[in-house]
């Protein structure tokens, strides 16, 4: 019963083709009715371009149908078609199953690929961060070092300040002292 209702499915076809093909008017060719002899070769003409033209396409179509294995897909779609005699709601989704349950592949592997996103974007981070932890550390360092030395010269110039100005100030005795002996030398020489 199946192999004839492959037949027939197929034959169905090739005879709605044919009836179309036969359905090309003569009147379409009436362009060309002035080159020939007369009317019966004129219609033997238009008679051979329509045999001519079912033949060549019925071969492709046939050559498609075996390759494609058609009458297969026709049998399930026959199928389909009893098992939904039977229902008059229209249904979207042929599979029955709720949508949730439908697309949850989906879903799910679009979840696996933002999470290989965000680990790759959690790795870059840390990578990021560990640069620039090191960076902040090698920075207090080197801040560090400065500090210390910045503290180091600052006491040294407070000490240097220190002995200059004990300098200065020793500086100022001696020179009160000196001006004190010229002035007492002048005064000695003044009165000799």
């Amino acid at each position: 019963m199946a192999e004839t209702s492959k037949v027939s499915t197929k034959q169905l076809f090739i005879d709605a083709y044919a009836a179309l093909v036969q359905g090309i008017s003569a009147e379409r060719f009436e362009e060309f009715k002035q080159f020939f002899a007369n009317e019966n070769d004129y219609n033997l003409a238009v008679q051979e371009f329509r045999n001519g033209f079912q033949e060549a396409l019925l071969a492709k179509v046939t050559r498609l149908w075996d390759e494609t294995d058609i009458d297969n897909n026709v049998e399930l779609l026959e199928k389909l078609k009893q098992k939904a005699a039977g229902k008059t709601a229209k249904m979207w989704r042929p599979t029955g199953k709720p949508v949730s349950e439908q697309i949850r592949p989906l879903v799910v592997n679009k979840l696996k690929t933002s999470l290989k996103f965000y680990q790759y974007q959690l790795g870059f981070q840390k990578e990021r961060t560990e640069e620039l932890i090191y960076n902040i550390e090698t920075m207090r360092t080197k801040y560090q070092t400065m500090q210390t030395q910045r503290n180091n010269l600052l006491q040294q110039i407070a000490n240097e300040q220190k002995t200059f100005d004990t300098i200065r100030a020793h500086q100022k005795e001696l020179d009160q002292l000196v001006n004190v002996d010229l002035f007492n030398g002048l005064r000695r020489t003044d009165t000799s």
